[in-house]
């Protein structure tokens, strides 16, 4: 194997976060009798990643901004007088955390990496409940060593913090691992920030501008690997 260590993104790269998202939405959605649309959607996806560009740009913490995100949510949508956004946003989050979907192929990639005997972790900016919820969903720990979040650490992807610390938990030198995500301003910058090896996962081509190693699936990430 190329590196000592693997550490992955999780959603996005390894998880489709946009079907758990769209489930535990429509579930908090539903908990207060409204009714589900996909217009709903839509209107919620840019509002969260709004604030989830935010918080990676250390300008709120996640505390605020799982609750904020809803306030502006149901403020857009025309109810936030009537909804106790504090409750949406904890019966989205449990919802969230009991909802694990691999992409096509991410977990026969792991199988394969596991089986060669590659050592695995994953490094997320996601919720630490939502997260290792996930994880224990979908059997991760068979796969990774540790699941470390921004929330454990206290500093976000693309501060280099929570790098270190995985680098201290794995007991692996930066230079001798790497880093696998889909986000170039949080997982690139981070992994370039922490003087850690980097590959793009960019299954669309949408960051031909890049300059780091891109891989469009599992084939071509897996060729990188061994």
């Amino acid at each position: 194997m190329k590196y000592e260590i693997v550490y992955f993104d999780l959603d996005h790269t390894l998880l489709d976060f946009e079907k758990s998202e769209k489930i535990a939405l429509f579930n908090m959605l539903k908990h207060f009798s409204i009714e589900p649309k996909e217009k709903y959607l839509e209107t919620y996806k840019p509002i969260n990643e709004k604030w989830w560009n935010l918080f990676s740009e250390g300008k709120y913490p996640k505390e605020v901004i799982v609750i904020e995100r809803f306030r502006e949510f149901f403020e857009r949508i025309g109810l936030n007088s009537k909804y106790d956004i504090k409750e949406a946003s904890n019966i989205y989050l449990e919802h969230l955390s009991q909802l694990g979907f691999f992409f096509d192929g991410a977990e026969e990639l792991l199988k394969i990496l596991k089986k060669n005997g590659q050592r695995m972790a994953a490094i997320t900016n996601g919720v630490e409940k939502v997260q290792q919820g996930r994880s224990k969903a979908l059997n991760l720990h068979k796969y990774f060593e540790f699941i470390l979040t921004s929330e454990k650490v206290g500093k976000p992807k693309p501060d280099p913090l929570i790098f270190y610390e995985a680098a201290k938990l794995s007991g692996i030198p930066i230079e001798n691992s790497v880093y696998i995500g889909d986000n170039p301003d949080s997982d690139y910058l981070g992994a370039k920030n922490a003087g850690m090896d980097f590959i793009l996962y960019d299954p669309k081509s949408v960051y031909t501008h890049l300059n780091c190693k891109k891989v469009k699936n599992y084939d071509e990430l897996l060729n990188l690997l061994i």
